[in-house]
């Protein structure tokens, strides 16, 4: 079994609404409720036109905000880049700053960190193989690494957190926020069946980075869920990602196509093999509901 492996899914999506991975049972629970922002056109850069603007002196401060008031300071929230406070000097990266020199896989636009031991899987379109998306499989539990566009001035990681809770909650899930080291995350149990068959939960942890022109989300699967020392280890990769966003033009949220490195002996992943780099199957993760 080698360094990587190739995952091919049936799915044509570009945009972050469409792109949770399969594997984890969430494709039913995202709401897409972005349709107007999916048919966004021209560079990501360009839209920051369209952010709504701060109060000046024509706005009328005299009294309490109007329920439109509140409306726009709620959205101009959701629109503020949510990042670690320390990003800059601790991770993820972006190309044009300074980070230190680890040993990187490169993808294109995401250089990860790789470790011994470290199963790399690179999920991929059923259709146009284009790579979606990588994950970092390491002692049982995985870490799914997503890039996006977004406009220089504006961030993701509010309003997909939001879009994602609702969508877990209106499907019969729980979702709750958690502060740490990456910033707000979103833990979320969704319902899957046990493997004898019988209805139970599976749990994962969403956690997203919003950087310079990019957005990054990671998705906590198997035991990084569970095991505090597994996940610090898949943070500490996350936090050592260096994102190279290009500078072609792209709208907001379309998703930036990884590329597959060239490694001798890669070859097609078998059904046998994709079972074996598989670290959700099984895991504490699954509790039965009686």
């Amino acid at each position: 079994m080698g360094l990587f492996s190739r995952f091919s899914k049936k799915s044509s999506a570009e945009k972050i609404d469409d792109t949770v991975d399969e594997e984890h049972d969430v494709d039913d629970v995202v709401t897409d409720d972005t349709d107007a922002e999916d048919s966004t056109e021209g560079d990501s850069d360009e839209s920051d036109s369209s952010m709504p603007e701060g109060s000046t002196a024509d706005d009328d401060s005299d009294g309490p905000p109007d329920d439109e008031d509140v409306d726009e300071l709620d959205e101009e929230a959701l629109l503020e880049k949510s990042a670690p406070f320390d990003r800059s000097e601790k991770g993820p990266f972006d190309a044009a700053e300074e980070f230190p020199e680890l040993n990187r896989l490169d993808l294109g636009a995401l250089k990860v960190p790789v470790v011994d031991g470290m199963q790399v899987r690179l999920d991929t379109d059923d259709d146009s193989q284009r790579v979606l998306a990588v994950t970092l499989i390491h002692e049982g539990g995985g870490i799914q690494l997503q890039a996006f566009a977004t406009p220089r001035s504006e961030g993701l990681w509010n309003t997909v957190r939001k879009q994602l809770a609702t969508g877990v909650t209106s499907q019969g899930g729980e979702a709750s926020e958690l502060h740490t080291s990456l910033g707000r995350e979103l833990a979320v149990e969704v319902p899957a069946k046990t493997e004898d068959g019988r209805p139970g939960k599976r749990a994962m942890r969403f956690a997203g980075v919003d950087g310079p022109r990019w957005f990054v989300r990671a998705v906590f699967s198997g035991k990084a869920v569970t095991d505090e020392e597994i996940r610090s280890e898949l943070s500490a990769l996350f936090r050592g990602v260096v994102v190279d966003r290009g500078h072609e033009a792209m709208a907001p949220r379309e998703l930036i196509v990884l590329t597959a490195p060239q490694v001798d002996g890669d070859s097609e992943t078998t059904d046998e093999d994709k079972d074996e780099l598989n670290p959700f199957e099984r895991g504490p993760e699954i509790t039965e509901v009686r």
